[in-house]
């Protein structure tokens, strides 16, 4: 066991929440730079995270001040941290992942120097270790692979909280777990319900935690719970759904960002999906035409003025489904995971879109097999 751990934070809570997950430490110091949005901020919400998660306990969060382009001076608050505690290579370890490249780079030379172990961890979960010994540095002595069932139990509305720079939860939705009638059901029953997407068929198949003020239905609630039941029958184990979020910079102001649908913690990384159970452009202008055309005969006029409806139409939809995107692609942080989930195909725009920003789409009456697949890739 490492009695303290020395990381370098970042907006990455990942690389910090599992070296701390690997090693146990009793002690964690994260040292931060005087950047408040890229190291300070993040280092308080992790500290905050780390201390009521009983995933950690116990442990002690430290927060340290350190220069982010001053060499000598990244060693000298490393050196004053381990002399305060009377730490040496016996009772600390380092991680080298968060901080920038200068950073990493003298507070390797202060493991070498003090014959301290350190470690840099991969985007794959590859650990790497490095060790000095007589002042000589060993890199890579040896590898190993954090196992993602370290933080299979962590709860996500937590991480997410950890992770968010520039909103705040202001109402936490729901907690979904799965009840043992939901864990007895076939994929069968579930394609049944699908079409119909009522929320109240697939509630007595899961336990809802309120965890706020009650939220009004809405239409699209029966895909959101659907989802959630298939994602928990898959092995998640807890969804949050109905994230309300507001902007840091407005807390005064009644006026919510937007809303995270479902959020779930899955093999180490925080995933978001957002759901939407409507009709496309083109499918409510062809209902309108069939309509038309089953009473009257159409005009050429008609037609036309019935095409270019529909293609302002897409071009409407277009613009908020691209925010709505964007916005949901920047919350899980480097190693987060989002989902789509449409009733009908996107927009080719919208499809592009959503790939450039590595958003997997996935159509309703797919929705079962498209989530296992995405769940066993990852």
């Amino acid at each position: 066991m490492t009695s303290t751990l020395f990381t370098l934070s970042s907006r990455q809570i990942w690389p910090q929440v599992l070296s701390t997950l690997k090693f146990r430490p009793s002690r964690l110091v994260l040292f931060h730079t005087d950047e408040k949005e890229e190291s300070f901020y993040p280092s308080e919400r992790l500290k905050t995270f780390l201390e009521s998660s009983p995933a950690f306990q116990p442990i002690l969060v430290e927060l340290r001040r350190i220069s982010h382009d001053d060499f000598s001076g990244i060693i000298d608050a490393l050196s004053d941290a381990a002399d305060a505690w009377t730490l040496d290579g016996t009772n600390c370890r380092v991680n080298l992942t968060g901080g920038n490249k200068l950073m990493a780079m003298a507070a390797a030379e202060w493991c070498r120097l003090n014959s301290t172990p350190c470690f840099y961890l991969e985007r794959n979960r590859r650990l790497i270790h490095f060790e000095s010994e007589n002042y000589n540095f060993k890199p890579g002595i040896r590898t190993e692979e954090i196992h993602i069932q370290l933080a299979h139990d962590l709860e996500p509305l937590g991480l997410l909280r950890c992770q968010l720079s520039d909103a705040e939860v202001v109402h936490a939705g729901e907690r979904l777990t799965l009840r043992e009638n939901g864990r007895n059901l076939h994929d069968n029953d579930i394609r049944r319900l699908l079409p119909q997407s009522i929320g109240k068929d697939y509630l007595k198949f899961l336990n809802c935690e309120e965890m706020g003020p009650r939220v009004p239905e809405n239409v699209g609630d029966g895909l959101e719970y659907a989802t959630a039941l298939i994602l928990l029958r898959l092995g998640v184990p807890m969804v949050q759904r109905g994230i309300h979020l507001r902007p840091k910079s407005s807390m005064n102001s009644p006026r919510n960002e937007g809303e995270l649908d479902l959020v779930f913690n899955w093999k180490a990384k925080l995933w978001t999906v957002d759901c939407k159970d409507r009709l496309s452009a083109e499918s409510r202008i062809e209902k309108l035409r069939n309509k038309l055309l089953s009473s009257l005969q159409l005009s050429p006029t008609v037609k036309e003025d019935l095409d270019k409806l529909e293609e302002e139409l897409r071009a409407k939809d277009l613009h908020p489904l691209k925010e709505d995107l964007l916005s949901i692609s920047e919350v899980g942080g480097l190693l987060g995971k989002v989902v789509c989930v449409r009733r009908e195909k996107l927009p080719d725009q919208a499809v592009d879109y959503a790939r450039s920003r590595r958003i997997e789409v996935v159509l309703k009456d797919q929705l079962i097999p498209s989530l296992k697949r995405l769940l066993e890739a990852n």
